[in-house]
């Protein structure tokens, strides 16, 4: 049964190593790609998380940021320090009521120190009297919006008797109504997961690079299921190991590094789609190596981004990988999967994991993240099922067109992301 599905589903041809058409597609991507204007925006979409707090007739509020996610305002004009437009950004991105009556800004957003790598503001709300305590608090964010349409916002309001209530904001749904209560005394196993469950899922689908990587490694699998399995499982391992070192504070990767290492990882997957020669592979990996090695020199002298560990470790890595390094789909898809798992760490450390919960908190956000690639998985899988049925060029050259757009948008992620 199973030899005559193969014979029925043949693997998707690959491009001939003997032409140049795999070359050309890849030229003609990867110029298409650095034409294009969209932001090499990272994995780690961006993301911002206020903390308010109700005193007496008015409420105060922290809003926080990376300082990589406030670049973002340049592209609004101007020439003010990152500091000061993001202090104007917070000014003019929320409306507050209380009760059904709005409550006025006491003030311009007021700068604050955020430590490194961190940006943050703060500023004061006047409502109505006695409005805070006949009805719900009512927030509206429009923050980051202008510049990043896929931001998420996380709200925490309080007050001094203790009780609290949390919000995510988005594009779609940019108002909460939040109504004070008591916290529990403690959160439950199966809460704490459930909570984190469809923050994992949608952390995936609203990631391209990461739907990119899987569309990548099942590029390179073909239909051998075997192999589908192991690699799924590899990259599963891999991430989940770092997700867990580095949402419990045993390993601090750097989140710029990280961003433009999971470009990285697309755009060599995809050049093992189309050139699986180790001849070959020996043959372009000297000069690429040389060119890391370049850079990892440069970054000594503060010449050029991430650290130079980073830098030659991928050199070593390029030089290795086709001179007897194991070169199995599931080896490379658990290697990479421990860069893709600080990425996902990333996600999680702006949203406040609940300490004594914490093992439920990573289980649910890893689940989620499983359970959004099986459905990219499955989606995929059935894109591919028509292939057979296209006009017989499209066909031919359905992989080769497939691996070279990979390919041109893990090369703009990598160089987009250490240049911004």
């Amino acid at each position: 049964m199973r030899a005559r599905w193969f014979r029925a589903n043949p693997p998707l041809p690959l491009p001939s190593r003997r032409g140049g058409k795999w070359r050309n597609a890849i030229f003609l991507f990867l110029l298409l790609s650095m034409l294009a204007p969209a932001p090499a925006y990272a994995h780690t979409r961006s993301q911002s998380q206020s903390s308010w707090a109700v005193d007496g007739d008015a409420v105060d509020v922290r809003v926080e940021a990376e300082a990589i996610d406030a670049t973002r305002l340049y592209a609004l004009g101007g020439d003010a320090t990152m500091a000061t437009m993001f202090a104007d950004e917070v000014a003019g991105a929320f409306d507050v009521s209380a009760g059904g009556q709005a409550c006025a800004p006491a003030g311009p957003a007021r700068q604050s120190n955020g430590g490194a790598g961190r940006v943050v503001a703060a500023m004061r709300f006047d409502c109505p009297t006695g409005a805070l305590t006949q009805g719900p608090i009512e927030i509206e964010s429009r923050l980051f919006l202008r510049v990043a349409p896929s931001h998420l916002h996380f709200i925490a309001l309080r007050n001094a008797q203790g009780h609290s209530a949390e919000a995510v904001l988005t594009e779609s749904n940019p108002r909460a109504v939040l109504v004070l209560e008591a916290a529990p005394a403690q959160e439950s196993f199966w809460t704490a997961l459930g909570r984190f469950f469809p923050v994992g899922a949608v952390h995936v689908w609203s990631g391209a690079d990461h739907i990119a990587f899987m569309l990548a490694l099942l590029l390179l699998v073909g239909r051998r299921l075997r192999a589908a399995v192991f690699a799924a499982t590899g990259f599963t391992l891999g991430h989940t190991a770092t997700l867990g070192f580095a949402a419990t504070g045993v390993l601090s990767p750097d989140r710029e590094a990280i961003e433009a290492l999971i470009g990285f990882t697309i755009a060599f997957v995809a050049l093992e789609i189309g050139d699986q020669s180790q001849a070959r592979m020996r043959a372009w990996s000297l000069p690429a190596a040389a060119l890391l090695a370049v850079a990892g020199a440069a970054s000594l002298w503060r010449l050029s981004p991430m650290s130079p560990l980073v830098w030659f470790g991928l050199t070593a890595f390029v030089l290795a990988y086709p001179r007897g390094f194991p070169r199995d789909a599931a080896w490379l898809a658990a290697i990479f999967g421990l860069i893709h798992g600080c990425g996902f760490a990333a996600a999680l450390s702006e949203l406040d994991l609940p300490q004594p919960r914490l093992l439920a908190s990573l289980i649910g956000f890893n689940l989620g993240v499983e359970a959004a690639q099986v459905v990219v998985i499955g989606v995929a899988l059935v894109l591919g099922a028509a292939v057979p049925h296209a006009p017989a060029a499209l066909r031919a050259n359905a992989a080769a067109i497939a691996g070279a757009t990979l390919f041109a948008l893990g090369c703009y992620w990598f160089v987009g992301r250490l240049a911004g």
